[in-house]
């Protein structure tokens, strides 16, 4: 068993799919009438639907080395996204160390809060 979507709210449904294809390296696959829609790996998908009303949720990505430099570099040379080392202080410019993982966290343009997380091992 796997999970295949999610929906994630958004003001603006191609503007996020665009952003999380941009920031996170995502695959965009378009248009899913009511959804824009992003594939995470093989099997979930984010489908991104319009709302008026946005509550902020916390979506956490395990990245490989390489996507966790690719996708970190993205956000530094971003000057419109700040990061930090945890999810009530996502302005620090901090980087956060636990056990075998190394993250951030940083938000869209809607207020849900990104986590990437990269396993040592």
């Amino acid at each position: 068993m796997h999970l295949d979507h999610t929906v994630v709210p958004s003001h603006d449904s191609q503007h996020a799919a665009a952003f999380y294809e941009d920031i996170l390296g995502l695959e965009n696959l378009g248009y899913y009438s009511p959804f824009y829609a992003v594939a995470v790996d093989d099997y979930l998908k984010l489908l991104f639907i319009n709302k008026d009303q946005v509550d902020s949720r916390h979506y956490a990505f395990i990245v490989s080395e390489q996507e966790y430099e690719r996708i970190f570099n993205r956000i530094k040379s971003n000057p419109t996204i700040d990061f930090g080392d945890s999810p009530s202080d996502r302005h620090n410019k901090q980087i956060y160390h636990s056990d075998k993982r190394t993250g951030f966290y940083f938000d869209d343009d809607d207020g849900h809060i990104l986590e990437v997380i990269k396993i040592e091992h």
